[in-house]
């Protein structure tokens, strides 16, 4: 067969083919399958994405609570206008790519008129050629709304639990490192608030004090309610809850400015009550039990003043649980005897000053004491005296305290003196 008749052949099949139903059917197939895989990738199936972290616009410019002078407190970083970001759920097609900065959210503001809470709404501005919008989280967040304000308030110590010391302790009132805070927020919130507590979680059994740091600080309002758009000043706040050792104890004196005969042998001194049941400072119980309620000084101490009394509220860093109001110390001055002698100016000394000397006049009526024998054999020239010129003294008489000693170390010179001084340059 020729090759051109060969070639005749083949338009012929071709032909035959394209009216063979069969192939014509397989070919619209064919194209059909194209047509539905073109359509599914450029505009095919939706898809939802979740686009996270999508800031938030607050504008409060124009608005009738700012005309009003109002603000917004927010109760925490999740409501703060400023750092808002919120969770958007879209259905898009599904070739689009919708990120955090194609989505815009907005604050709804423009319902707001009246001082008060309200719950503003989060609107998604949608591009409803390319998404729509399925969820907003969260679609709304609650702001108060109202003038500011700031007030100071006392600071009230609350144990949160159950406090327990371990036996033989005690535990004293907690004592807190500020005594007031100033709380800031709504207005009328703020003037709501009928304590301010530091509350303290009293979680283990103490048998020492204990410090609490950076401790919570809570509003409280009549209602016995808590806000969370009320403000604390910054700073912390500290704790200290005292825990001392319970212990039986024998009431002492002290005394001061002893005579030298007396500091190896103290004046014998009956203090009532004899035994006290206490709590103090572990480190404070000395090993014999003696606690001093206070001191006796020997210039106050005389034949016809040997009756001291102390005030239990004087007393610090303990705590007494017998009913008394005070000691009673009296001091045993048997055989001991008081004279009146007179200071002569000549044995008053005044320590140096830089450009001024002065002269002394007599001191009357001082009042000497110690044993019988030895203040009868006294005489003026067993005391001596000693001023000291002011800083700021001028020329001129004046009227100086004077120190009176006398010269035996078994006598001392009760009450205090002062001597008419002629200061000279």
């Amino acid at each position: 067969m020729s090759e051109e008749a060969k070639n005749g052949d083949k338009p012929g099949r071709m032909h035959a083919l394209l009216r063979d139903q069969r192939v014509l059917l397989g070919i619209s197939v064919l194209l059909a399958a194209i047509v539905w895989l073109v359509l599914a990738v450029v505009n095919g199936e939706e898809q939802v994405l979740t686009i996270e972290n999508v800031p938030v616009r607050a504008d409060f410019t124009g608005t009738v609570f700012e005309e009003l002078g109002l603000q917004p407190f927010w109760s925490g970083p999740q409501t703060n206008p400023e750092a808002l970001t919120v969770t958007v759920v879209v259905r898009c097609r599904r070739y689009e790519n919708i990120r955090e900065d194609t989505v815009s959210a907005k604050l709804v503001t423009e319902n707001v008129s009246v001082a008060g809470l309200h719950d503003l709404a989060i609107r998604v501005e949608a591009d409803r050629e390319r998404f729509t919008v399925v969820s907003v989280s969260p679609g709304s967040i609650p702001l108060f709304f109202d003038h500011p304000k700031t007030l100071e308030f006392k600071l009230t110590p609350e144990i949160v639990g159950e406090l327990r010391v371990a036996e033989g302790y005690h535990a004293e009132e907690v004592l807190l490192s500020k005594q007031s805070v100033a709380v800031s927020g709504p207005a009328r919130l703020v003037e709501a608030i009928a304590a301010v507590k530091a509350e303290i979680a009293a979680d283990e059994v103490y048998s020492e004090t204990k410090l609490f740091q950076n401790i919570p600080i809570v509003p409280v309002s009549r209602g016995g309610d808590t806000s969370p758009y009320l403000t604390v000043e910054e700073g912390a706040v500290n704790a200290t809850l005292p825990v001392w050792k319970r212990t039986p104890l024998h009431p002492a004196v002290d005394f001061q400015n002893v005579p030298g005969a007396y500091l190896g042998a103290p004046l014998p001194v009956t203090v009532s009550p004899a035994a006290v049941s206490a709590a103090l400072p572990e480190d404070r119980i000395a090993e014999d039990l003696r606690y001093s309620v206070g001191p006796i000084d020997f210039h106050t101490l005389s034949p016809g003043n040997t009756r001291f009394s102390f005030p239990v509220s004087d007393l610090k860093e303990i705590r007494l649980f017998d009913e008394i109001a005070a000691f009673t110390a009296v001091v045993d001055l048997a055989g001991f005897d008081a004279r009146r002698l007179a200071l002569p100016g000549a044995q008053i000394t005044a320590a140096p000053h830089e450009g001024l000397a002065a002269g002394f006049g007599d001191v009357a009526n001082v009042t000497v004491v110690g044993p019988a024998e030895a203040v009868a054999a006294l005489t003026p020239e067993a005391l001596t005296g000693e001023i000291e010129i002011p800083e700021d003294a001028r020329p001129g008489q004046t009227t100086l305290p004077v120190t009176i000693r006398v010269d035996r170390d078994d006598c001392w010179v009760y009450g205090a003196y002062t001597v008419r001084a002629t200061i000279t340059e």
